[in-house]
């Protein structure tokens, strides 16, 4: 088993645990019938000022949208015997669906003035074909203790069981994820006549 996986007679806790931490940061799904992929919570930036590489200026006080997956659509998948971690594609197709509608959320001024989504994730590769920025986190305890707690739920909810192939031989690495406005509406958003 890698360093930092947790150990699977600990993965019984998880699901307390992220419905605990759930509730805490108070995520909302983007369908309102709670069926797609992504959760969210709006919260204000409190770091420096960050330019993205489309040359988007994030700024302390701005809002940005937190992007969680909702783990409920793993366990619904899997209750069902239908399985995304066989199909990269069908995952991805789901995420940039929900994509669209958060855009045409946030076109039509729901949250008010929206600067960029964000979220950190194990699944960068995903995130970076879809349009995402990625970057690097510095190594902290906060990092670690993250990537422990994240493996330990795609173990309980995506990957249970190590049914896919890599997932507890190689370690995966904690990566941050940007999406501008401006790069969320020109890629996902409503398209003008």
């Amino acid at each position: 088993m890698p360093k930092n996986m947790p150990p699977r007679f600990v993965l019984i806790l998880w699901p307390v645990a992220d419905k605990f931490l759930r509730t805490i940061s108070q995520t909302r799904p983007v369908r309102a019938d709670d069926s797609g992929i992504i959760r969210f919570n709006l919260h204000r930036y409190k770091g420096p000022t960050r330019v993205l590489n489309d040359g988007s200026k994030i700024k302390i006080g701005d809002t940005i949208i937190e992007l969680h997956l909702n783990n409920a659509w793993f366990k619904r998948r899997r209750n069902l015997y239908l399985s995304t971690s066989q199909s990269p594609r069908e995952f991805l197709g789901y995420f940039a669906q929900d994509l669209r509608i958060l855009a045409q959320q946030i076109s039509s001024g729901i949250f008010g003035d929206i600067a960029a989504l964000h979220g950190s994730t194990l699944l960068h590769i995903a995130a970076r074909r879809l349009g995402f920025q990625v970057d690097e986190l510095p190594d902290s305890l906060w990092k670690r203790g993250a990537r422990f707690y994240m493996a330990g739920l795609m173990q309980v909810y995506h990957l249970r069981g190590g049914g896919v192939s890599g997932l507890r031989e190689k370690a995966w690495e904690l990566k941050e994820v940007w999406l501008s406005r401006a790069a969320l509406l020109n890629k996902y958003g409503p398209k003008r006549p």
